[in-house]
């Protein structure tokens, strides 16, 4: 398996008002490390776009210690573990300049056929690029909570506009994590830390869409729930600890 790592400081516009990285940009530095070593390989977003093909990401689980603060060098490390013909295991360390691990990501990835919107078979000569285990079946994420019946939550909708979008014609992994955040209220979040997040996507959300983003309290543990035309789009579990 080959390892990869790049270097980020976190700037003034990485940080939310807390001064440290924001949740969506946990998402997009790790997502950068993918890119990047992809790049390096020769298998970049060119290499499989041209063949009409697009990474995406299935499930996110995120261990927080902490966030780090406006100004400080972190290391994103990154390997593909395992795969099978159709996904692929990739986890991501953030360390700090003292070589302690402070965020952990665990991934679960696919390819979709751009044209017609649908899983696609890993290219093996992709996927052999990264030196990661073949295996029958990949190690799982667990899922995140579901709503039930009796949740009583709050929502608000969103319409999905053009800078939403990437370039593999759907929303952005991170827009999901703004959209459940911009929900709560924000005494909430000024006073509370967040230790873990479990986020599952199910159904594709493209441009012009509207959706509404769901979330139920309870106690240090909230739901969320990305809903589109009665369709759950994403699901996800946050946990956190009071400042």
């Amino acid at each position: 398996m080959k390892k990869f790592e790049i270097k980020r400081r976190v700037e003034y516009y990485e940080a939310d008002t807390t001064q440290k990285l924001s949740l969506p940009m946990i998402l997009n530095w790790a997502v950068l490390a993918s890119k990047c070593q992809s790049d390096e390989l020769g298998v970049g977003q060119d290499f499989h776009l041209a063949r009409g093909l697009g990474w995406v990401i299935l499930q996110y689980e995120v261990k927080i210690k902490r966030r780090p603060k406006i100004g400080e060098m972190i290391r994103i490390q990154t390997v593909a573990t395992q795969y099978n013909p159709f996904f692929v295991r990739r986890p991501f360390v953030f360390l700090d300049e003292d070589d302690h691990e402070i965020i952990r990501v665990d991934s679960i990835w696919t390819m979709i056929d751009m044209v017609h919107r649908r899983m696609a078979r890993l290219p093996n000569d992709i996927i052999e690029k990264y030196d990661a285990e073949r295996v029958k079946q990949i190690s799982r994420i667990p899922n995140p909570d579901k709503f039930v019946d009796d949740d009583q939550y709050i929502e608000r909708d969103y319409h999905v506009r053009y800078l939403d979008i990437d370039a593999n014609k759907h929303v952005n992994n991170s827009k999901y994590f703004e959209w459940m955040q911009d929900v709560m209220p924000p005494e909430y979040l000024l006073t509370h830390e967040i230790t873990y997040i479990n986020l599952k996507f199910e159904n594709e959300i493209r441009l012009g869409h509207t959706i509404l983003s769901q979330v139920v309290q309870q106690g240090l543990t909230t739901k969320h729930r990305i809903m589109m035309n009665n369709v759950v789009s994403a699901e996800a579990e946050f946990k956190w600890q009071e400042i």
